[in-house]
């Protein structure tokens, strides 16, 4: 019987320590995460060989220090606002942004989501290529076609580029 009642309260103690620990360690987690910096972009997508007018949009990122980063993306001709999901790795940045409803101008019909790589600068600027990605197959990253074939044959190349910017009301009334 004595037995019985050291095993009982030996569990009790158990328990008890266990639910103790637990809110301590969820705590510690939720305190390393810390809170996002907010940045805003005007960007810019121009073909390698090809187009001297670039296509202009505005991006809006949250980047936290656990390196995830997400956000919206519109151009200058749709207000759609288009999720934007991805990280970030010291000044290494990628990001997809779609899949999208409209054609945002790249010369690739809805129903495609875009995946950009890029180099941050001391400045928070970046510059990085632009692939798509279809959803019905999210694994296979192609290069874009644009505007045609470049001297080589080969598709055209898309530059993405952002330089931070204050945001302004005016951008999200449809006004630039």
């Amino acid at each position: 019987m004595v037995r019985l009642f050291a095993v009982r309260m030996a569990t009790l103690v158990l328990i008890a320590m266990i639910a103790a620990a637990l809110p301590l360690k969820a705590g510690a987690q939720e305190t390393t995460t810390g809170a996002p910096t907010e940045l805003h972009f005007s960007t810019s997508v121009t073909p390698v060989y090809g187009s001297q007018y670039p296509i202009a949009g505005h991006l809006d990122l949250e980047m936290f220090p656990s390196g995830i980063v997400r956000g919206y993306y519109h151009n200058a001709y749709q207000k759609e606002f288009i999720q934007v999901v991805g990280g970030r790795d010291g000044n290494y940045l990628w990001f997809d942004i779609g899949p999208t409803l409209v054609d945002l101008g790249f010369g690739i019909g809805p129903g495609n989501r875009f995946h950009v790589v890029a180099t941050l600068n001391s400045d928070n600027s970046f510059r990085g290529q632009l692939y798509t990605a279809t959803t019905a197959n999210p694994t296979v990253v192609s290069t874009l076609s644009n505007t045609g074939a470049t001297p080589q044959g080969q598709p055209d190349q898309l530059i993405f580029a952002a330089k931070v910017i204050e945001k302004s009301t005016e951008d999200y009334q449809g006004t630039y």
